[in-house]
């Protein structure tokens, strides 16, 4: 087919090969400028022009590509790809497309193109324009954005966002799915004790163990520093997903950094459903975590389905938490009840424990057993803790004034939380309060319990000492029911044992449970310590204990905890309730 004679022209003027118009060698030396890529071509899809960004993306001069088609400078794969645009431009359309193109140094540039008719003076179409631009550049930098908002930089999985994005495509669509969170046990102790590479290490090889052997998941993500997501499509098979379960939990189990160096690892895992009732995507992602959240306390390395009474739950702990802190933040509401710790052989007062209470404005009295582990989860417990402190040890010190003349110093018990036992500036605050309230060192007396102790027992060990230094007395709380060590009981500087009410209810079932009893008793004289049984209810229990010779004692058959106004009436009285015959 002979080509166009117009199209030659314009070919021949564009390329210099003779003399053009002054329009035209200027308009040859724009597109020669020009960085986008302009290339003519006929019917035969033949090059018969190409600027020079046009000819350096193919690597050959002019004189090499007139003549020559897609097909013989990069390949029939793009020649074919590109046949339906350029048909189209043909018919007189412009179609716009972008994808990667070959180069002919065997790389691929990502490229924005445009197919358009080049028009004949009497209209017709008498070829094409490929005008390109090459974006491989910005498309990288697109990807690496990309790789950055959808992607997490330690395990190369997706992350919480991208794992949205999936959920809100599968509840668009209307299918279902399940939602699983594998959330690491310990994992912030093992990073602090082992360091973040170590932990990095084994992150990436749980990830790399759940992406080759825990099953087909459609998507895999890590949603937060230790906790992984595995995402299910379809309708939920209960009895499949526990199987796969086992799998995952054993996979947890068995990582390995990339050194060969292994902890024991464990995860809880929750399990969430969608279903109707979830109007977001990230509200399946709640109820996993909360799922999850049950796991981890019924004690990690187990697994649990998300139901309705866990989000009621949640909630109700969420308000609770609004409220305590307004509570702390009003100096309202919450009050200090005192129990009275007595003097076995005798039967006189010895001191109180101050056991702290909520009287919620709406929901009246709120047990310590429900707003305690709030406090403790969310760390008020260490604002409400020195709170009940300064008020025992103001009490304590108005109180030693009106004891019974020439009787010894009454002492306050104050329990002291975990969270406080890992405070660097515990002691300072202790040291504030004494000084705030005049309240002797040697008139307060903190409880422990042992299992916070042995949790990290050098640390504990030292501000144990730390408090020992001002002067204050120190308890083991609940002794018995914990992990204790003898090897570091020995080492605490502690002054009392307290023997848990689950031993002294049992005295009497059995000579078992007393012989626990006893052998508690006999450790605290050797090793120099008094010791408080709590939880007495009887006038046996009372006997049994004194039979075994047990210094303190409080329970019911004493008094319950009381008001300050209440527990004050039994300062320097004379005769106490429970010295009465009974």
């Amino acid at each position: 087919m002979k080509p166009d004679p117009h199209l030659v022209a314009l070919a021949a003027a564009l390329s210099g090969t003779e003399s053009g118009a002054p329009a035209l060698d200027t308009l040859r030396q724009i597109l020669d400028a020009m960085p986008v890529m302009v290339g003519l071509l006929d019917t035969e899809r033949r090059h018969i022009y190409a600027n020079r960004a046009y000819l350096d993306y193919m690597g050959r001069p002019l004189e090499r590509v007139v003549g020559t088609t897609v097909a013989d400078l990069l390949g029939e794969d793009i020649f074919r790809s590109t046949q339906t645009t350029a048909n189209r431009a043909l018919k007189g359309e412009t179609v716009q497309s972008e994808g990667w193109m070959p180069h002919p140094d065997g790389a691929n540039h990502y490229v924005v193109k445009m197919h358009a008719p080049h028009h004949a003076p009497d209209g017709g179409i008498a070829g094409y324009f490929v005008i390109m631009q090459n974006m491989t550049e910005r498309r990288q930098t697109q990807d690496d954005l990309f790789r950055l908002a959808y992607y997490d930089p330690v395990t190369g999985l997706a992350n919480r966002l991208l794992l949205v994005k999936h959920m809100a495509d599968y509840h668009a669509m209307g299918e279902p799915f399940t939602l699983v969170i594998v959330d690491i046990d310990r994992f912030v102790d093992i990073r602090t004790s082992l360091g973040q590479g170590f932990a990095n290490e084994l992150l990436g090889d749980v990830a790399a163990r759940l992406g080759a052997h825990a099953g087909s998941f459609d998507l895999i993500a890590r949603i937060s520093d230790h906790a992984f997501a595995l995402l299910i499509a379809g309708e939920s098979d209960p009895a499949g997903i526990e199987q796969r379960l086992n799998t995952v939990a054993g996979l947890v189990r068995s990582a390995r950094s990339s050194s060969g160096a292994a902890v024991f690892l464990s995860a809880s895992i929750g399990v969430a459903c969608s279903s109707a009732v979830h109007t977001r995507p990230e509200d399946v992602l709640r109820d996993a975590e909360i799922a999850t959240g049950r796991a981890r306390e019924q004690g990690g390395a187990g697994h649990a389905w998300f139901d309705p009474a866990m989000h009621a739950r949640v909630v109700e702990q969420v308000r609770l938490e609004h409220d305590l802190r307004n509570a702390l933040e009003r100096g309202e509401e919450l009050w200090v009840a005192y129990q009275p710790i007595v003097e076995m052989v005798t039967g006189g007062l010895a001191g109180f424990e101050a056991l702290v209470r909520w009287n919620h404005p709406e929901r009246g009295n709120i047990p310590p057993g429900v707003f305690i582990p709030i406090a403790e989860s969310t760390g008020l417990i260490v604002t409400l803790g020195a709170w009940v402190l300064r008020e025992a040890s103001r009490q304590i010190a108005d109180w030693q004034d009106k004891r019974l003349p020439g009787s010894k110093n009454l002492f306050m018990s104050v329990n002291l939380s975990t969270r406080q036992l890992g405070d660097p500036e515990f002691v300072s605050v202790v040291r504030d309060v004494l000084r705030e309230t005049g309240a002797e060192p040697s008139w307060v007396k903190l409880e422990i319990t042992e299992s916070a102790v042995m949790e990290k027992a050098e640390q504990s060990i030292r501000l144990l000492q730390g408090l020992r230094g001002l002067g204050i007395k120190l308890s083991i709380d609940d002794f018995g029911t914990g992990y204790s060590s003898l090897s570091y009981l020995h080492k605490l500087p502690i002054d009392s044992l307290k023997v848990d009410r689950s031993f002294v209810s049992a005295m009497h079932q059995s000579e078992e449970n007393r012989a626990i009893v006893r052998i508690i008793m006999d450790l605290a004289r050797l090793l120099g310590f008094d010791v408080i049984a709590e939880g007495i209810e009887t006038s046996a229990d009372a006997n049994l204990l004194r039979a075994l010779a047990c210094d303190y004692g409080q329970g019911y058959h004493f008094a319950r905890p009381l008001p300050a106004a209440e527990a004050e009436k039994l300062v320097g009285n004379e005769h106490l309730p429970w010295q009465e015959p009974r």
